[in-house]
């Protein structure tokens, strides 16, 4: 997801304004990828409690709503973390992706690390996102987790957390 120049200021300029009033400004802003814009602003607003130390980073990369809405809180990712043992010559392997905040947490403990995600644009956000997070070591694959999972080499740990709802 490439942002032009005029996107990236509008994002840093109104990132505390309401975005129902941004949207409805939209025409005063022709150069701005105002959709993009306002996803990227509600999800900086809505990571500021969810995910502090994502939110910190000023070039993350938000998804639209349902799916920041759908992933784990960093407390609960730093939870998850904490109870899998941690395995510094390991394998992780995250079947279900989404956003990418429980495999980002739970990587940090493995060597080396595969997010599985099926929609494409949510591969796109992770594969911007990790490098941003210090998370070189994660490789994001656009595929099935269910097919992948018939295919993959043996890890040490895999990671299902599914959407609960259609």
């Amino acid at each position: 997801m490439e942002l032009n120049g005029e996107t990236l200021r509008f994002i840093r300029e109104h990132r505390k304004d309401d975005v129902r009033s941004l949207a409805l400004q939209a025409p005063k802003y022709p150069d701005v990828d105002m959709p993009v814009a306002l996803t990227q602003i509600a999800g900086r607003q809505a990571a500021a409690e969810k995910i502090p130390s994502w939110h910190e980073e000023e070039s993350v990369l938000y998804p639209r709503h349902l799916s920041l809405e759908q992933c784990s809180s960093e407390a609960t990712a730093r939870y998850k973390a904490s109870i899998i043992p941690e395995s510094s010559s390991g394998t992780l392997t995250d079947l279900t992706g989404g956003f990418g905040i429980d495999c980002s947490f739970l990587a940090t403990g493995f060597k080396s690390a595969t997010y599985v995600e099926r929609q494409e644009e949510l591969c796109e956000i992770a594969a911007h996102n990790f490098p941003i997070l210090n998370l070189n070591h994660i490789n994001v694959r656009n595929e099935d987790g269910v097919a992948y999972l018939q295919t993959m080499s043996p890890v040490d740990c895999i990671f299902l957390d599914p959407a609960r709802r259609n």
